[in-house]
């Protein structure tokens, strides 16, 4: 009896810290697109998975490519997501039983070589994963490595929103989040659609052309490793992989021009390495194809976001570039 009620306490703490720290999350953490998207790709089948970062899902619209293909498309790229996050993205997709026929995965050259900042998105991308082998994999890939609260305690870091809980609470309880909807990801800068595609409305970013330079020193180590896996992945599962570097500005490309060149030709290299199509809008024939879609005034941004229409065309231009 002594025993059973020395365990008893610390299994009642325990119980008491979980549940506190449960209830914090469900106030505190905000319905994200990061939950949409990961419950559409877990859920349903596409034959093209477009991955990749904010230019991803900002610049290919899946309702476009599919207007050119034929095929089912879903854009599961957003902000934040590094090749580590596309990575287990895909894997958690197959493993659901969801492969898809084709990804598309939208290189951008920042992200190769700049370090992922541990933030709600960071957290979000691997807490709103379903529970599987997969995402034991993902945590010992990028979870452990960091403070414990970004996976124990995510809440974290949304402590300074208490005011919002409210607000939280009436989403919640909503049918937008029980059935997965989008509407409140809708601003007056951008609607979500259902296919994952985020269109910009016209209306210039406050922003600066920031050139970063592209080198051995500056490639982040995971970056590669994690694509090359996705490119051997989708080898061995027999999925079609192509590769896609959007438009930028005329003017951003000239000041980062040397960068550019050099992320080009590492993908390049790849892409011969490991048997993949590489179609970069930022040099050779498909940039002088395509000048017109370097104009600074189709952009929201000198990094290279499109608006709606622009990212409209740009898909259906994309899309015939594509074997369907």
């Amino acid at each position: 009896m002594r025993i059973f009620k020395r365990a008893a306490v610390p299994i009642l703490f325990l119980a008491i810290l979980m549940g506190t720290n449960a209830l914090f999350n469900y106030l505190l953490i905000p319905y994200t697109f990061t939950r949409y998207k990961l419950h559409k790709i877990e859920n349903e089948t596409f034959d093209d998975l477009i991955l990749g970062s904010s230019h991803g899902a900002t610049n290919i619209d899946p309702a476009y490519v599919a207007y050119v293909t034929g095929r089912s498309a879903f854009n599961a790229a957003q902000g934040e997501e590094f090749p580590v996050d596309s990575y287990f993205f895909l894997k958690d997709a197959v493993t659901a039983g969801h492969a898809p026929t084709r990804v598309i995965y939208e290189f951008d050259p920042n992200y190769w070589i700049t370090a992922q900042e541990v933030d709600s998105t960071f957290s979000g991308l691997f807490g709103e994963m379903r529970m599987s082998w997969t995402k034991v994999q993902y945590f010992f890939a990028k979870m452990w490595k960091v403070d414990f609260r970004t996976f124990c305690a995510p809440w974290y870091f949304y402590r300074e929103q208490w005011s919002l809980i409210p607000e939280n609470l009436d989403v919640k309880r909503s049918e937008v989040y029980r059935d997965y909807g989008v509407e409140n990801f809708n601003t007056d800068t951008q609607t979500v659609e259902y296919d994952g595609f985020m269109a910009i409305h016209p209306g210039k970013w406050n922003d600066s052309i920031v050139p970063r330079e592209w080198s051995e020193a500056m490639l982040q180590k995971d970056a590669r490793r994690y694509f090359v896996m996705m490119a051997e992945y989708c080898r061995r599962m027999k999925i079609e992989f192509v590769v896609v570097t959007t438009p930028v500005p005329d003017e951003t490309l000239r000041a980062c021009a040397d960068s550019y060149a050099a992320a080009s030709e590492e993908m390049r290299s790849l892409a011969e390495t490991y048997g993949f199509e590489y179609l970069d809008f930022t040099s050779g024939e498909l940039l002088s194809e395509n000048e017109d879609l370097t104009d600074p005034d189709l952009f929201a941004d000198w990094d290279g976001h499109m608006y709606e229409e622009t990212a409209e065309r740009f898909s259906l231009i994309l899309a015939e570039k594509f074997t369907y």
